[in-house]
């Protein structure tokens, strides 16, 4: 199906007032559903069963519209979000209350933000650590350097960077420094190449070609998806990415093969419609809508 086509059809549906329906709550329970199954098949402890055992009975007795319960669930006021979240806090913020997702995924529990916060200063204080291991190792390699070693070390370099920007908050600012560091060996590696244009050529189209197509894959939403520890499960990519900004959405659209892409665009109107029939207008809807409208 062209996404014109799809594009027309969300729009008929929209005007005629057939969004939302039985359709679309199917679809939301089934999306529900796959994330409490998948939440009870990786519990490995008794109190995780537990947890999971008491949100799918939590649902299966309220329905997908009930606000899930108990004294564990922490209310607005209790929670304490960071100024300069990690990923894994940032990820329960981008969930909080938040129509996208599904109605037991809006609620954070105080547990989950203080092991979000643990998670995320854990990887935080490793990427600074691995900033300097890589520094004091550039530092001490021999003088002249070898054109090997500093390819070695731009590409230590592009993984520590990824790796921060994935951790997120203070780890961002890691991944400055090692950018930064990056541009000296890179700066470097011409030096060494100088009067051989052939080779600087290389070397030009190599770092155009990273700067058009590797560093979109630092964008923290793409670290969420493809990263080596994904934060965000399957069943929460469309409304995640949904909850992103009409430019990194279309950013990400863009990396994906046509086939997901439009499978992609269609998931995400259908979930755009589901929360206008809940009521909730998305302040880019419309910027939004003709990202997702693009064949």
């Amino acid at each position: 199906m062209g996404i014109r086509k799809l594009w027309r059809d969300f729009v008929a549906g929209f005007r005629a007032g057939q969004a939302g329906g039985e359709e679309l709550r199917e679809f939301e329970e089934e999306q529900e559903i796959q994330r409490l199954g998948a939440q009870w098949g990786k519990a490995k402890t008794p109190a995780e069963r537990e947890a999971a055992g008491l949100e799918a009975v939590t649902y299966a007795i309220c329905g997908a519209k009930a606000e899930p319960w108990g004294p564990h669930l922490a209310e607005k006021e209790e929670l304490e979000w960071s100024d300069n979240p990690g990923a894994r806090e940032a990820y329960l913020i981008k969930r909080w209350h938040n129509p996208y997702f599904g109605p037991s995924r809006r609620i954070v529990s105080a547990e989950e933000l203080s092991e979000a916060k643990k998670a995320d200063s854990d990887r935080s204080l490793l990427a600074r650590s691995l900033l300097s291991s890589l520094a004091w190792e550039i530092g001490e390699l021999p003088s002249p350097m070898t054109v090997a070693d500093l390819h070695k070390a731009r590409t230590a370099l592009d993984e520590l960077i990824r790796f921060a920007v994935s951790a997120g908050g203070p780890a961002k600012d890691v991944a400055v420094q090692a950018d930064r560091i990056r541009e000296t060996v890179l700066l470097t590696i011409r030096e060494a190449y100088a009067g051989d244009e052939e080779m600087l050529e290389k070397i030009e189209q190599a770092d155009t070609y990273h700067k058009d197509h590797v560093r979109k894959f630092y964008l923290p939403i793409m670290a969420e998806i493809i990263g080596t520890e994904r934060i965000t499960p399957d069943e929460e990519l469309v409304p995640s990415l949904l909850s992103e900004d009409p430019a990194t959405i279309a950013i990400v659209l863009d990396s994906l093969p046509e086939d997901d892409r439009v499978v992609m665009q269609a998931a995400a109107m259908k979930l755009i419609l589901r929360a206008l029939e809940e009521g909730y207008i998305d302040p880019q809807l419309d910027k939004k809508l003709a990202v997702l409208a693009r064949e």
